[in-house]
């Protein structure tokens, strides 16, 4: 199976800004997946979780340790009960602004057929949160 011969119609260093930038928010889909999944959890058998703790602990000792952990810490200051650090207003204004590169990213690696899961999952996760009709809600509920 061969892919398409086209080179890429666009300037270098324009997709490689869209790289970084559909990169970040696909970091801030990640992340705000992972501490969702917590905060069910947390829900479900009582644990009490401290977000903010969590990602402060994870930044000072965790194979992670990524700067970007302060960020989500700060997200969690301003508001502990924050339900998905997507809706938080720092990390919704990064979203908003990045989410054209990230189709851009999805779409262009699909154009070329090259697999982009990250991606194409971090953009999914970002539709289905965002969308109040999702193709699940097209199947009955059992009565």
């Amino acid at each position: 199976m061969t892919g398409p011969e086209a080179k890429i119609a666009a300037d270098p260093q324009v997709v490689i800004n869209w790289v970084r930038d559909a990169l970040y928010a696909a970091k801030i889909c990640s992340y705000a997946q992972g501490f969702a999944l917590m905060r069910l959890a947390s829900h479900e058998f009582s644990y009490n979780l401290n977000y903010g703790e969590i990602a402060r602990i994870w930044r000072g000792g965790c194979i992670i340790r990524a700067h970007f952990l302060n960020d989500i810490r700060q997200a969690f200051a301003r508001k502990p009960e924050l339900p998905n650090l997507m809706v938080d207003s720092e990390f919704a204004q990064a979203m908003n602004v990045r989410q054209a590169a990230l189709r851009k990213v999805v779409a262009l690696a699909a154009e070329r057929r090259h697999p982009a899961l990250a991606f194409s999952s971090a953009l999914a996760y970002y539709d289905a949160y965002r969308s109040a009709s999702l193709p699940a809600n097209l199947t009955p509920s059992p009565t």
